[in-house]
């Protein structure tokens, strides 16, 4: 049996071609058909009671999108289905002796759903060990003369707490990773791998990680990276862009530049020129291993070379940027598929590398050096693109047909206001804020909603929901994604959605000392980039104390309150 599961992961390729995977076909036609295609040499071995299987190469791993692309979908159970596909493969390839049983996902330096969870958590089976990495403030490869081995990260406690941190502990908590590898750079001038406050204070003990951290990048990377992962090598079959446009036109093909890096615009005519008698110009342009890697960090935001002034050409009828995707691409462009997705990222103007060094760590504006601040919770300048952005052939009408619209907590003499910062001339409530920490966080902001195709094509709508913190607290942050949901409407169809989050995490801010709070006032609820919003009020108030009587009533001590 072990040797037929090699063999059917060998062939998994084209598995389906096989009569062996037939699952109408009686089994003895099936192992027949199977065995057949064993060498003479595999059948022998196979005789014994030492059996080893099949040692036939593994062709490769399936190759993913990348995972900003992967985000991009917002679509959980796709994720999921991943997440389970790149964990079988793994540990099928650990039982052919291909690979090691630990799994680094190298993007959650700032952008993971559980596992079933167990009473016991340090004896549960895994089927892979994850680990997410680079832990912490890991920003800077290769960056004018600065390399990440002697990068110094200066970070912002508040900025550790709020944006550096937080994809680890949600790693740790809600993803159940069971392995943390710190990053090459030090954090405010210690280095990560040896900092015991960011390793064991807050990884093992507050997060309370089941399983290990890893210390010693040189180890890690040098001997764990030769025994852990493998190669993606090549895909089972491939698609290229001229052939997937090629099922639903006639196709021309014309280089515009030799190389990515594009350094000579000399192709640049001939590709016009050939432009000129077709009905659509499709052009894939962006970005190489060459131009940014892993020890290589980009210099500014523009396409290299000459790609921008071959876009820009005025005879173009329609423009693309990609490297490849082939099926894909044409499926999208022609409108056989509907994408749906959203940008996951803010797509700066090329100016905004000049505004701000890349060494520069803090998240929030900083005035009297000019910089603008980063991300879509900080930055309100121009972009080329927002966080959130994405296209349709359809279009999607929202309406909230439900929601509770406030929350009112009592305090009790353990649970004291905590006081915030607010601009000069903004009243503040009574009592501004109570840590989270002092809170149950039982409460939960509920609301639904009725989406509308109100086009003529089926599509997939994504809803991100945002909260903005009530108007006049100083130096919080924009506004910050609280949820989404990915959601298939049929044209001039209607969908119900639910939504409902925690209000705790949905409405929290950090203060300057770190602190994690939940401010009172009124909150806004968010919906996409449609106008759509709606009030969220927190209420603190104490409990009142009682008034206690003692009196003797018989020679005993009774207790009275009203």
């Amino acid at each position: 049996m072990y040797a037929i599961m090699q063999i059917l992961l060998n062939l998994s390729c084209k598995c389906q071609a096989f009569a062996f995977c037939d699952s109408s076909l009686p089994y003895a036609v099936r192992v027949k058909d199977l065995v057949s295609r064993m060498t003479l040499a595999e059948k022998v071995k196979q005789l014994g009671p030492m059996a080893t299987g099949v040692p036939r190469v593994v062709p490769s791993a399936t190759m993913f999108p990348a995972v900003i692309l992967t985000t991009a979908s917002f679509n959980e159970s796709l994720w999921k289905k991943i997440g389970e596909a790149i964990s079988t493969e793994a540990r099928a390839m650990y039982n052919l002796g291909r690979i090691g049983l630990t799994f680094w996902s190298p993007n959650v330096n700032i952008d993971v759903k559980g596992h079933k969870k167990y009473k016991d958590l340090n004896s549960r089976p895994l089927k892979v060990s994850s680990c997410c990495k680079h832990y912490v403030a890991y920003d800077l490869e290769n960056w004018t003369g600065g390399d990440r081995l002697n990068f110094d990260s200066r970070v912002t406690e508040q900025d550790m707490v709020e944006t550096f941190q937080r994809p680890f502990e949600m790693c740790v908590k809600e993803g159940d990773a069971s392995s943390i590898m710190c990053s090459y750079n030090s954090v405010n001038g210690t280095p990560s791998c040896a900092d015991p406050k960011l390793l064991n204070q807050t990884v093992r003990g507050k997060w309370d990680l089941h399983g290990c951290r890893y210390g010693m990048w040189y180890v890690l990377h040098q001997l764990h990276n030769k025994c852990s992962a493998t190669r993606e090598g090549y895909p089972c079959q491939y698609t290229s862009p001229i052939a997937g446009f090629s099922a639903y036109a006639n196709v021309t093909y014309q280089k515009g530049c030799r190389h990515i890096s594009c350094k000579n615009g000399s192709l640049i005519f001939p590709a016009v020129e050939a432009s000129k008698t077709a009905d659509a110009t499709i052009i894939l342009a962006g970005l190489g291993l060459s131009i940014e890697d892993e020890k290589l960090d980009r210099e500014n935001l523009l396409l290299p070379g000459y790609q921008t002034e071959l876009i820009n050409q005025p005879s173009y009828g329609l423009a693309i940027l990609d490297k490849d995707g082939g099926q894909a691409i044409a499926d999208v462009v022609f409108g056989k598929y509907n994408p749906g997705g959203r940008l996951p990222i803010t797509w700066y103007e090329a100016d905004y590398v000049n505004k701000l060094p890349v060494t520069s760590m803090p998240l929030r504006p900083i005035p009297n050096l000019g910089y603008p601040g980063r991300t879509y919770k900080f930055f309100d300048g121009s972009t080329v693109y927002p966080f959130g952005y994405g296209l349709s052939y359809t279009q999607f009408k929202y309406n909230i047909t439900s929601s509770n619209c406030s929350l009112s907590i009592k305090l009790d003499k353990f649970q004291p206001c905590r006081n915030i910062n607010y601009i000069n001339g903004t009243q503040k409530p009574q009592c501004p804020a109570t840590l989270v920490d002092d809170l149950k966080c039982e409460e939960f902001i509920q609301f639904q909603m009725a989406v509308q195709n109100v086009g003529n094509v089926d599509g997939s709508e994504v809803i991100l929901v945002y909260s903005k913190p009530p108007n006049g607290i100083a130096g919080t942050h924009i506004k910050q994604v609280i949820g989404f949901q990915r959601v298939f409407v049929e044209a001039g169809q209607t969908k119900m959605v639910n939504f409902a989050v925690n209000a705790c995490k949905s409405l929290r801010i950090v203060d300057k000392a770190a602190n994690i709070l939940l401010p009172s006032g009124q909150h806004t609820i968010i919906v996409g980039d449609s106008g759509l919003s709606f009030p969220f009020n927190v209420n603190f108030s104490h409990l009142k104390a009682c008034n206690i009587t003692i009196f003797r009533l018989y020679g005993q001590d009774h207790l009275s309150s009203p």
